[in-house]
């Protein structure tokens, strides 16, 4: 498989799915699915700057447990989530804007 694009051009593809969950038109749930599918759908390979931004915010949205009661020492909470996507998306953004 190829790579998709130049590194700017990969970032553009995952930010505004991030940025809906920044900016509070999605919740984390909807973000968790959407972004969950988006990863796993992507086709080729990602520039390695990409990739570790978008396999460390997979990572992050896999943490995520919704329900208080049922969360791990490991898992994350909405806001914590929402603090590892804004720094997912800033890093997005860097490399979009270097590209």
């Amino acid at each position: 498989m190829s790579a998709i694009g130049s590194a700017a051009e990969q970032a553009l593809i995952f930010s505004p799915t991030i940025e809906a969950f920044v900016d509070g038109s999605h919740t984390a749930d909807a973000f968790q699915k959407a972004y969950l599918r988006l990863v796993k759908r992507t086709p080729g390979i990602l520039e390695r700057e990409v990739s570790e931004i978008v396999n460390g915010l997979f990572g992050d949205v896999d943490a995520y447990v919704a329900e208080d009661r049922l969360r791990g020492d490991d898992d994350l909470d909405a806001g914590q989530l929402l603090v590892r996507a804004s720094g997912a998306l800033e890093k997005l953004r860097q490399l979009s804007r270097a590209g």
